[in-house]
């Protein structure tokens, strides 16, 4: 890719970002042909793209942490990527110690499991070779004269996803071969761990709070050239739109849009940052190439120029450390017959949509003895009367799936009674149920558990409710 020689910016058009850097080429600044394509939403986990309804239960159990999605008032353009360039942005995730501003709902430390980003290509679907990474800090922002060289792309990335031919992972590209495409992928059902504010504790410098993301696209360019949709649009949405209950803005990906909070006019270029010698599936050899073609890169500043950002959504499953599946009791157990309030617990294990997850147990206690009965699941929660006469309320609201009936065990007419399920294994029979086709991490699922009891108005009797939120 063309790179011009490094340039003084005034103050004025650099906004928070003064220093010396080199300017992209115009020539490498494409518009984006046509509309930009949502490919959909592709689950690392279990390997498949997901249905509309699937993708759907996904977004639902995400809480968006940074989102850059608002196209240059100019129209939507994405820059060119050489074969063995790494691109690495920037941007901040609130929620560290010490900030008396942290949003509704932000947290010291994150779990990601989601995250979208854009790309326009020139090759076929399959053949499309992107990786992705993230980090919490790569030791500065894209500031000063010299910006700090990040490290190798695998190096101290919290997470790294190899997208294409070789991980099997059919990336969608062009129809047809030299005729460009552009598209938006989002994946989902994965987990890694992100600090706010870089390192869990904000410092109110950009340099110290904000993490980095990098993107290398291991195609040749060729004409038209490959690349990734820039974003960024501070007239449109203000800082850190749609992230956690900071309002939106608009633009033309779409209203509501964000403009990332943290993200600066400017981002890194490494030519090559991976081991030297390494071989694309090109079968280009990459390697390090230090000079113009590494450092700071801009497009000449915003607002007469597009804002030199990335297309990013980064969602967020809850606070990452020592998952525990977040188990809560609500709503209220009926009485029975012999004076036995059933009680939900998690027992053991923590909730997880992973194929090979371990048994993570749902105890129901205090269930009458020697009595039939099941635990039973669902999304919504309810608070409905049993029946006339009942002290019991239903929970969990319809659809829901029942673990196999069970007897309780104990003795008759006392309180010694229990009833459990495995939800992992219940997540883990498969697609076609209830559980197995909408789970993902950070999803909130309820319990309760329901039993004989002839005495009582229905002849049964139902514990109390218990949601539990799935671990990556």
């Amino acid at each position: 890719m063309q790179r011009s020689f490094p340039i003084f910016a005034a103050a004025g058009l650099l906004s928070a970002v003064s220093f010396a850097q080199q300017r992209i080429s115009p020539s490498d600044i494409h518009a984006v042909p046509g509309q930009i394509k949502h490919a959909g939403s592709y689950d690392v986990t279990m390997k498949r793209w997901l249905s509309k309804d699937r993708a759907e239960a996904a977004r639902a159990s995400t809480l968006l942490v940074f989102e850059n999605t608002c196209a240059w008032t100019g129209g939507a353009f994405y820059t060119g990527t050489g074969n063995c360039e790494d691109y690495y942005g920037d941007g901040r995730i609130p929620g560290g110690a010490g900030n008396p501003n942290n949003p509704l709902g932000s947290t010291t430390d994150n779990q990601i499991n989601f995250f979208e980003f854009g790309y326009c290509t020139a090759v076929l679907t399959g053949a499309v070779d992107i990786k992705v990474g993230f980090y919490d800090s790569l030791g500065g922002t894209c500031v000063g004269v010299v910006p700090p060289t990040p490290p190798p792309l695998t190096t101290q990335a919290a997470g790294f996803f190899d997208f294409g031919a070789a991980s099997g992972f059919p990336l969608p590209g062009a129809t047809t071969a030299g005729l460009l495409s552009c598209w938006l992928v989002n994946f989902t059902n994965f987990g890694f761990c992100m600090q706010s504010d870089a390192d869990g504790v904000f410092d109110n410098s950009a340099a110290l709070d904000n993490f980095n993301w990098s993107f290398q696209m291991e195609n040749p360019s060729g004409a038209p050239a490959n690349g990734i949709i820039l974003a960024g649009e501070p007239s449109v949405s203000v800082a850190g739109g749609c992230t956690y209950n900071i309002p939106c803005g608009g633009g033309p990906f779409g209203n509501p849009c964000g403009h990332g909070l943290g993200q600066n006019d400017s981002f890194w270029i490494n030519v090559d940052n991976d081991l030297t010698g390494d071989v694309t599936n090109t079968g280009v050899a990459c390697v390090s190439a230090p000079g113009l073609g590494t450092g700071c890169y801009w497009f000449g500043g915003h607002p007469g120029n597009p804002y030199s950002g990335f297309y990013l959504r980064l969602g967020s499953a809850g606070e990452c450390s020592g998952c525990d599946g977040s188990p809560v009791n609500y709503c209220t157990s009926g009485t029975t017959s012999n004076g036995c309030l059933a009680t939900l617990a998690l027992t053991s294990g923590v909730p997880s949509p992973k194929p090979n997850a371990g048994p993570a147990i749902i105890t129901a206690s205090n269930v009458e003895g020697a009595k039939q009965g099941l635990i039973f699941f669902g999304y919504a929660q309810s608070a409905t009367p049993w029946g006339l006469g009942s002290s019991s309320f239903l929970c969990v609201k319809s659809p829901t799936q029942r673990a196999p009936v069970a007897n309780s065990g104990g003795t008759f007419a006392q309180c010694d009674g229990s009833l459990s399920a495995d939800l992992n294994a219940l997540v883990q029979a498969g697609a076609g149920t209830l559980l197995g086709s909408q789970v993902f991490a950070g999803t909130v699922v309820n319990a309760q558990a329901w039993f004989r009891d002839p005495p009582a108005p229905k002849s049964t009797s139902l514990s109390n409710g218990l949601s539990v939120t799935f671990c990556p």
